[in-house]
């Protein structure tokens, strides 16, 4: 058998088998910490003393049977073959002595045990000594019963002059049970005592040599296997098992990872360890790298000299290192050797002790999440506490972990209305769903008044997320009525500035009734104080309603420094986050999109590094439709998704139309039209229509609508928006350009005449300044007057598009002045603008089709001539004639063209017949010659445009 770095140790046994042969005999005591090779050692030495001639008895030792009178003689004597008749006379002796303590509870030498036995069972092994060697080795000696001992001793005292050598392996981390044999041994003149100690760096790299691979001795593996394993025998073979199972699995060399193999021979030596050094060991994975060895004393109920033993016996058995785990492996390994219910109590107990020594509540927690119920009031102090602490600190599944716990085990109505609030407040951060069932109890909390300034204004807002206006309200009504929150005012030990809830419905939910908005009980000079007074001393949310009386007063430059003061001075946290929303789209509003996109990107990344995916999602969105405006197409439709993946649907509550108007509206510009029809399918509640959000989600709807060639589908959506924002008195261009909107649907029915005044309706309400907004309003315009009118209004429409970053909008822009100048006979200056929109186009990701350049011919829309008969001046095919027209080439029946377009069926055969006079031809087959260059690319269902860049008018 091969051993590692015991040639010395196996010389010294060599040597004292040879003074046994010459007649002079003795006892060896092998010393050690569990699994550090005794036993193979032992068993080496076992065959050489055998080959050698020698009789060789052995015996193992066992905790089981350490009670049971002779158990270890028995094992040496009955158990050999070459004892003969003196088998059945040491049998007799062994049996006789088991009669005498029946109780086989022996502790010591018990009165009326015959001890004039021994001699006669000892003698036996005397009188085969006569004839040859005996070697007696016996494994784990510490757990040997008395009476084996009391023979061991008798024959050791007469071995100086017997060929008998007495081989005795022990645990040395054992406490002495065995204490006066290791006494009376070591005072003998043949006695000897090595020790076992770990294995060295060759040492390891000899057993990798041994047991692993080929080239596996590298240095680093030696080096790690030796760290880990801390020069254990079994520790070391397991991670060299280890090594060998990963890489089996993936074929490479990898990093030395800690497997099943290394866990089960943890476990193992934990269980022939001594019971107090395997409850240390426990006690010390549970209770942590930070504990004292006084709290771990008190844990265990042990004495600190009884723990610094065990703790020294880990050490050397290469698990600990200076009182802690070599590596993190080992703590968990020791942690599943565990039974559930032990751990569970020892958790507890380990709790109780760190909070009576002042740990903190976070670090206590910990230990009462594993323990079993803990029924004492302190226990639930420290989980609401930690809970607390968690949330601040960004660890929300550890405060949910702890307020569960807390709720399971709370048994105060008060206080279990207090935990589920709190859980309300957690839950929320990672997926509002979530904490939807905890809102009827906390409802009926509220109306009762038993609910505080706090946990009333969050649940108001939870409520109101979801759509629940009325339930709301009550909530409010009640809250007011018992003093609970008053507006303006410092609830009851609150903090100063208590925001007003109904100053803020009036600016995040416009929809619902002014009597809802009104604060009750504060007077014009209160809320004109509150107005005024300086910021500092007001809240996030009360600035932010501030900043939103700026944006609907058209305060311009004021709202952008307001904004960016919110931004700077405002943490991200729970109560902030909506007015850090609102302060990111007064910048949009203001047409300050890169103030906008970097405190956007700021604040995404902060929520992303403190794992808030609700923050994340909702700020995902922001960026969305910042992206949008910018006319980043790909990443707008990008950060829509990722908002809507990382909160499902059903947790937006009201706010799901914001990400999905998004998504809908770039994928109609970027021409996916079934994809946009997808996002409409996702369900938007019909709360979302008192919001922003819902005008959003209605204008690009609306806009999906026209691109699929539902104009009065379309229109419809458009004058809702201009319906719902006179009504709230909402009406900003800047959000929703409603008018402009409406009037790109009147040009496609047709109606130029309305389409005008719509623009020009807008183009005043937006004023002379330099916007956005004023510049959408030119463009439109300019499509309902003639060529010589319209390039001075798209001139300046394409400026300020320009100087704003609005690059979708500069796109179609210049677009449009490109083919007004081509009309006017300007062929040069409409080249240079149509290459320009295309460029614009392409940034903004739409995929611009290409035609072949001819001969004479450029490649872009507004470069390439007319073909005869498909000219398109308006004059020739009207907007309503060249739709009937393009559907009846693409197959669809006179009635299908009608319910397409919602007209009637005789409506349809007039436009039909116009476009067989104008384009000159006698049946409907053919019109393709004539509509083909109108087509969409593929001839696919999208509506007839005038040129291969119509779908950027869906702005």
């Amino acid at each position: 058998m091969d051993l590692v770095e015991r040639g010395e140790e196996f010389s010294i046994m060599h040597n004292m088998l040879g003074s046994c042969e010459a007649g002079h005999g003795g006892v060896l005591l092998v010393s050690g910490a569990v699994a550090s090779g005794k036993t193979a050692l032992l068993r080496a030495f076992g065959e050489r003393a055998t080959a050698a001639g020698a009789l060789y008895l052995q015996a193992t030792a066992s905790a089981a049977e350490s009670d049971l009178p002779l158990g270890v003689m028995g094992q040496l004597l009955l158990g050999a073959d070459p004892l003969g008749v003196d088998t059945r006379r040491a049998a007799r002796i062994v049996d006789l002595m088991a009669e005498s303590d029946p109780s086989g509870r022996t502790r010591g030498v018990r009165h009326g045990v015959p001890m004039g036995e021994i001699p006669e069972l000892c003698s036996i092994v005397l009188e085969k000594a006569r004839e040859r060697p005996v070697l007696l080795s016996i494994d784990d000696v510490h757990h040997a019963d008395s009476h084996s001992l009391e023979c061991l001793l008798y024959l050791s005292r007469r071995l100086d002059v017997s060929r008998i050598l007495v081989v005795l392996g022990e645990n040395n981390g054992f406490l002495a049970g065995n204490t006066r044999l290791r006494v009376d041994l070591l005072r003998l003149p043949g006695c000897r005592n090595i020790r076992l100690g770990p294995l060295q760096r060759h040492g390891v790299a000899e057993m990798i040599s041994g047991f692993g691979g080929p080239g596996w001795r590298t240095r680093k593996l030696v080096s790690d296997v030796h760290r880990i394993g801390g020069g254990s025998p079994l520790l070391t073979r397991a991670l060299i098992e280890d090594h060998r199972a990963t890489l089996a699995a993936d074929g490479t060399s990898a990093e030395l990872v800690p497997g099943e193999s290394f866990v089960q021979a943890v476990a193992t030596g934990l269980y022939r360890s001594d019971p107090a050094t395997r409850r240390t060991a426990w006690a010390l994975a549970v209770a942590g790298p930070e504990v004292t060895l006084a709290e771990l004393g008190e844990a265990l109920g042990s004495s600190r000299e009884s723990l610094h033993r065990s703790l020294r016996a880990l050490n050397e058995a290469g698990l600990l290192d200076a009182g802690w785990f070599r590596h993190e492996a080992g703590r968990t390994a020791v942690l599943r050797s565990m039974d559930p219910a032990d751990r569970a109590r020892l958790e507890a107990r380990v709790a109780r002790v760190l909070h009576e020594h002042g740990a903190a509540a976070t670090v206590v927690v910990q230990h009462l999440i594993a323990a079993e119920t803990v029924e004492a009031p302190w226990a639930l102090r420290t989980l609401i506490e930690a809970a607390e602490r968690a949330l601040a600190d960004d660890e929300v599944e550890l405060a949910l972990t702890c307020l569960r716990v807390a709720r399971d085990t709370c048994s105060d109505p008060r206080q279990a209305l207090e935990i589920r609030a709190a859980l309300t407040r957690a839950g929320w951060r990672v997926n509002p769903a979530a904490v939807d069932q905890h809102l009827p109890e906390l409802g009926a909390a509220a109306l009762e008044g038993r609910l505080g300034a706090r946990d009333t204004g969050e649940l108001v807002g939870h409520l109101l997320w979801f759509g629940r206006f009325d339930r709301a309200l009550d909530v409010l009504k009640a809250a007011e009525r018992h003093g609970v929150v008053a507006c303006g005012k410092t609830a009851a030990g609150g903090p100063r500035g208590h925001d007003c809830p109904r100053r803020w419905l009036t600016y995040a939910y416009p929809g619902l009734p002014a009597s809802a908005r009104t604060c009750l009980g504060v007077t014009p000079e209160h809320a004109q104080a509150a107005e005024h007074a300086p910021s500092l001393e007001r809240s996030p949310h009360q600035r932010a309603a501030c900043l939103m009386r700026a944006v609907l007063d058209g305060a311009g430059d004021d709202v952008v420094v307001r904004a960016e003061q919110i931004l700077q001075s405002t943490r991200l946290d729970d109560r902030t986050l909506t007015a850090l929303l609102v302060a990111l789209h007064s910048l949009v509003l203001a047409d300050r999109l890169d103030a906008a996109a970097f405190w956007c990107e700021t604040l995404f990344n902060e929520a992303a590094e403190r794992r808030a995916p609700m923050w994340q999602a909702l700020l995902a969105s922001a960026k969305a439709r910042i992206e949008l405006r910018a006319g980043s197409l790909v990443a707008a439709d990008a950060s829509a998704r990722s908002a809507l993946a990382l909160v499902p649907a059903e947790g937006w509550g009201v706010a799901v139309a914001s990400p999905i108007a998004t998504a809908v509206f770039t994928r109609t510009v970027l021409g996916r039209i079934d994809e946009a029809a997808a996002q409409l399918s996702v369900p938007v509640p019909d709360a979302a229509f008192q919001t922003p959000d819902g005008l959003l989600y209605l204008r690009a709807r609306g806009h999906y609508y026209l691109a699929a060639g539902r104009p009065y589908a379309a229109l419809d959506d458009f004058l809702t928006c201009g319906d719902l924002m006179t009504r709230w008195e909402f009406d900003l261009p800047a959000l929703v350009p409603w008018r402009t909107d409406a009037a790109q649907a009147h040009l496609r029915l047709g109606d130029a005449a309305r389409a005008r005044a719509l623009a020009e309706e807008q183009l005043a309400l937006v004023g002379p300044g330099g916007t956005a907004a004023r510049a959408v309003s030119l463009r439109v315009l300019a499509g309902t007057l003639v060529a010589g009118r319209r390039a001075a209004l798209l001139g300046e429409a394409v400026e300020i598009l320009r100087e704003r970053g609005h690059r979708l909008e500069l796109a179609v822009a210049t677009d449009e002045l490109a083919r007004t100048q081509r009309e006017l006979g300007k062929v040069g200056q409409a080249r240079s603008l149509a290459r320009k929109a295309q460029q614009l186009a392409g940034e903004c990701g739409i995929p611009v089709p290409r035609v072949a350049p001819t001969e004479g011919a450029g490649s872009l829309a507004a470069e390439r001539p007319w073909p005869p008969g498909t000219r398109r001046n308006p004059v020739e095919l009207s907007n309503a004639e060249l739709r009937v027209a393009t559907l009846a080439v693409r197959g669809h029946t006179n009635r299908q063209i009608a319910d397409k377009l919602c007209i009637t069926v005789s409506t349809v055969e007039q436009h039909l017949t116009r476009a067989y006079r104008k384009l000159d031809v006698q049946r409907r087959a053919d019109l393709a010659a004539k509509l083909s260059p109108l087509l969409g690319p593929g001839g696919g269902e999208g509506p007839a445009s005038h040129d291969d860049c119509d779908r950027l008018h869906v702005v």
